[in-house]
């Protein structure tokens, strides 16, 4: 006797279900990150599908303190501290308990991978990170005035962007991270965070941190990571820029995530 169209679809459909394409987009979890590890795929690779895939990573101390110990490299851990994909909900874990806490889930001031500032760009619609410059600090003397500088080596940034208002994502306050215009020099560039002076018999002056002069106003937006969205009011113009990473009330710290703009 002939099948019913409604009971060969049906029967479709449980095939369907009994098949690898039927399951649901498969969970990053630690213990998937380690058998990545083991099997010798490469870091660029593991991030990479980190990414892009739905998580289910714990991040609990003694969770990262394991996937050192199993070998999983820094740069593996970072990107599971802060995977980019959404985090994979109930009904996506393959054992339907609810997922454990990623960054995503963490508190935006309780998130671990604010511990460390950090800088990108948006670059077609990724993240790409700035690398912290070299720098020194440079005391300037004279008889009746000193200033104080923070000297990065080379006139130019190794890191160039022809976008005249780039958005950028800082994972500090903006006011612990702020945007500067650098002075480029003859084969460094600088940036002035202190100066004074002093009259014989008529006191003097002094001032700390960053110039008013130097600062880049910018519009900043906290995304639901906890990090901040950074974009420039106005058009940069060509020249040399930096994010400095400062401490609590404004001191410099030794930090400047450095950009040229073309």
């Amino acid at each position: 006797m002939a099948m019913r169209p409604f009971s060969i679809a049906m029967i479709l459909l449980e095939l369907l279900l009994m098949t690898p394409s039927g399951f649901a987009q498969e969970v990053m979890t630690n213990q998937t990150v380690v058998e990545m590890v083991k099997a010798g795929l490469s870091e660029r690779v593991i991030v990479a599908k980190i990414r892009t895939s739905p998580t289910n990573f714990d991040v609990r101390t003694d969770a990262l303190i394991a996937l050192k110990k199993n070998g999983v490299p820094e740069k593996v851990i970072e990107a599971i501290l802060s995977p980019s994909a959404p985090a994979a909900s109930a009904e996506s874990s393959p054992s339907g308990a609810p997922p454990s806490a990623s960054v995503a889930a963490v508190p935006p001031a309780m998130s671990p991978a604010r511990t460390r500032p950090t800088v990108f760009q948006i670059i077609a619609g990724k993240e790409v990170e700035l690398i912290a410059a070299g720098t020194e600090l440079q005391k300037n003397r004279a008889p009746y005035s000193r200033s104080n500088e923070l000297v990065l080596p080379g006139n130019k940034a190794k890191y160039r962007t022809p976008d005249r208002q780039p958005v950028f994502v800082i994972t500090s306050e903006p006011s612990e991270m702020p945007l500067v215009r650098l002075e480029p020099g003859k084969d460094d560039r600088n940036l002035k965070i202190g100066s004074g002076s002093r009259v014989p018999y008529g006191g003097g002056s002094s001032r700390r941190g960053i110039r008013g002069e130097d600062m880049v106003d910018v519009d900043a937006e906290r995304d639901s990571r906890g990090f901040y969205r950074i974009r420039p009011r106005a058009p940069l113009a060509p020249g040399e820029y930096g994010f400095v990473s400062t401490r609590g009330g404004g001191s410099v710290g030794g930090s400047v995530y450095d950009f040229g703009v073309d």
